[in-house]
């Protein structure tokens, strides 16, 4: 015949501390996995960011030499020179060849370099100019 055994309260008071110390320990171990992941993640970011600012610091850089450049290019003598070199008998306007527009077309007044071209003109009237020839086609 078959006894019904019972169990006692010990036995499961044990299995229940068991149970949840091997839930306690899967909990951390799952804890460490997920912060190694998330730490490897931030490795990868750090490293990525990084890179990217010495790209920047290299673009900068170099932006900054180009600009240099672009300064030394504009000084008079290299403009000079370079228009020289393209085969252009250019000088720089003085400022006394600005003239200064308002926003209808017409020159401010009172600037010396208008006052210097109405000069020009007038003295200008009494040379000889050649006035150009219309032809005319003659028929057969």
């Amino acid at each position: 015949m078959k006894r019904n055994r019972r169990v006692s309260k010990k036995m499961n008071v044990n299995t229940a501390i068991a149970t949840h110390l091997g839930a306690v320990i899967a909990f951390l171990f799952v804890m460490v996995i997920l912060n190694l992941l998330a730490s490897s993640s931030c490795q990868q970011i750090r490293n990525r960011i990084g890179e990217a600012e010495k790209e920047l610091a290299r673009l900068e850089d170099s932006r900054n030499r180009e600009s240099t450049r672009w300064e030394e290019m504009k000084t008079p003598e290299k403009v000079a020179a370079a228009l020289l070199r393209h085969g252009l008998a250019m000088k720089p306007p003085r400022a006394e060849q600005n003239v200064h527009m308002n926003a209808n077309g017409t020159p401010y007044a009172g600037q010396l370099s208008v006052a210097r071209a109405k000069a020009r003109t007038a003295t200008n009237l009494g040379l000889a100019s050649v006035t150009p020839v219309k032809r005319v086609k003659k028929g057969r």
